[in-house]
């Protein structure tokens, strides 16, 4: 993982790809979609690779359900925590608002297209934001590797929704969805302490 200067803010450049809390107790990997759904129903933390393979998350990091996100025992490592909405809103405001944000988050290859227009950012944030799809509700459809990149954010829209952020392949945006809390969505940090940009190991701060 990465750290990257935007703004006043530093980001990590990857997704991330963790299987413990920031104690060293282990998040329970999720093979299959009938585990998704038991996890799910029992609020158990846990974590899946897309289309339980884990060729993909090499790439694209993983995925996690909201208890592993939202836990107290912290995923993100020291000096990082996982992004509120208003974080979110900071980092796009600075690179031009909503609708032109999304095009210099996302990274400038892996995108796919419909058409002969290309769906490729610019990276001229730094974001590295690569389209890791996402998990969708209890029946853990996997929707969308190639074509949209999903975030996690700490900031909740009611009992059952969670505010997430979502790049797209047809279009510039970087937009705010209520995503139900039985989603497995991608995770990105944000440093709150000290921090170098450049390279950066969070395991070795567990």
């Amino acid at each position: 993982m990465g750290v990257v200067l935007i703004g006043a803010q530093k980001w990590s450049d990857t997704n991330l790809d963790v299987s413990t809390f920031q104690d060293g107790i282990p998040i329970a990997e999720i093979s299959s979609s009938e585990q998704w759904a038991e996890y799910y129903n029992a609020s158990t933390p846990g974590w899946c690779h897309y289309n339980f393979d884990a060729s993909n998350s090499t790439l694209y990091g993983k995925l996690y359900n909201w208890y592993a996100v939202s836990s107290s025992a912290r995923i993100a490592p020291s000096t990082f925590r996982i992004p509120t909405d208003a974080d979110f809103t900071t980092l796009v405001t600075y690179l031009g608002g909503q609708t032109s944000a999304g095009y210099k988050m996302k990274n400038t290859q892996y995108w796919l297209t419909l058409s002969r227009r290309n769906s490729n950012g610019s990276n001229q944030s730094g974001f590295k934001g690569n389209p890791g799809g996402y998990l969708k509700s209890t029946t853990a459809e996997m929707w969308d590797l190639g074509w949209s990149s999903n975030y996690w954010t700490a900031t909740t829209a009611s009992a059952a929704q969670v505010i997430s952020k979502r790049l797209y392949w047809s279009n510039n945006d970087c937009v705010s969805i209520n995503a139900p809390t039985d989603m497995g969505l991608s995770v990105r940090l944000l440093c709150t302490g000290s921090c170098t940009v450049g390279d950066y190991n969070p395991v070795g701060d567990f």
